[in-house]
Order: C-alpha cells, then structure tokens, then sequence
C-alpha cells in the first residue's frame, strides 16, 4: 500500500513538473551593448570599440535556432568603426528561467576611417569575412522579457592588409549585454 502511495506521488508530480515546463518562443528579439578587444593582425596597436548588436532568433525547436546578428562599433575617437553581419545556428539549453547557450556565426565586417583622420587604421573603407563562437545566458523574468548578462565569443575578422591589399585575420574578443523579448511559442 505504501509502494503504491509513494510511486502514485511520484508520478503525479511528475505530471505537474512537465505542466510547469515553459514553452518555448517562436522569435526572439536581443539589443546589446558591446565591448570588442581588437587584437590587429597588421602591426598596429590593440584597441578596443564599444557599441551595440541587435539580433533576431528564429527557433526551430527547442534547442535549435537561426540567428541573424548585426553590431556597429566605434573606438570612441570617430576614426575607426566597423560594422558587423553575421548568421549562423544557436544552440540552447532551455531550462524555467534558465537559457544558457552556444552559437557559431558567420558573415562579414565592415570597417571605415574618417578620411580626415591623421593616420587612418585603415584605407577609407573597406570589407571582410568575419565569425564568432561563443556562448551567453539568457535569465527569463516574464514569459515575454530576458536579460542577457553574459554573452561572450571570440570574434574573427579578416580584413585587408594596407599596402598590399591581401587579407590578415584579427583575433578579437567580443563581450555583449542586453534585453531580450520574445514572441509566440512551441
């Protein structure tokens, strides 16, 4: 009798935790603040851009979901900024509150130096290949809003060289913070 009790205690309970589940959102949408370290691979100086990304999350199931990302970012002296697109998969790990995360996202950078500056970075413009790996936590605090703490990923840009024009690959680190609302559900 008490086997039964205990094992049918179980089970409700059990019922009631998956009931409790959250459902998972359709589209997430993120604004970020952003911090990148750039590492230049062309004999000059290290020097870092603050700014923002924004991003949109089209989730294909509970763990799987397509990101487009896009960052503007500016070393704080108006002679250098640079603009990036990437897209690429995200992998959750979708808990209530909890939604820890990796992603590998690919595209481009887009950089530009005021041509009045003395000594710009790099010509006026210019355009590259660009990734990002990484990872980040969401924290859920309605069923509609999250923050986002953390999120941090290695950055690589590959921009070309001055003078020779041949591409040289930027090891950078990018560390971003936000808001994330989301829609609809699965």
């Amino acid at each position: 009798m008490r086997l039964t009790l205990l094992v049918s205690g179980l089970l409700v309970s059990g019922a009631f935790a998956i009931a409790q589940e959250n459902a998972t959102p359709v589209v997430e949408v993120g604004a970020n603040y952003s911090f990148v370290r750039f590492n230049s691979a062309q004999g000059l100086r290290e020097f870092t851009q603050n700014g923002g990304s924004g991003y949109v999350e089209y989730n294909l199931n509970r763990v799987v979901g397509l990101v487009a990302d896009l960052g503007g970012y500016n070393n704080g002296t108006n002679e250098f900024k640079t603009f990036s697109y990437l897209f690429g998969p995200r992998f959750n790990m979708r808990r209530s509150r909890l939604n820890p995360y990796v992603q590998f996202l690919f595209g481009g950078t887009y950089a530009w130096a005021n041509s009045t500056a003395t000594g710009p970075i790099v010509p006026t413009t210019q355009n590259g290949f660009a990734a990002a790996a990484g990872g980040g936590l969401d924290i859920a605090l309605t069923r509609h809003i999250a923050v986002k703490p953390i999120q941090l990923e290695y950055l690589m840009s590959q921009l070309p060289q001055l003078g020779n024009n041949t591409n040289s690959i930027q090891n950078n680190l990018r560390y971003s913070a936000g808001v994330v609302l989301r829609f609809g559900s699965k």
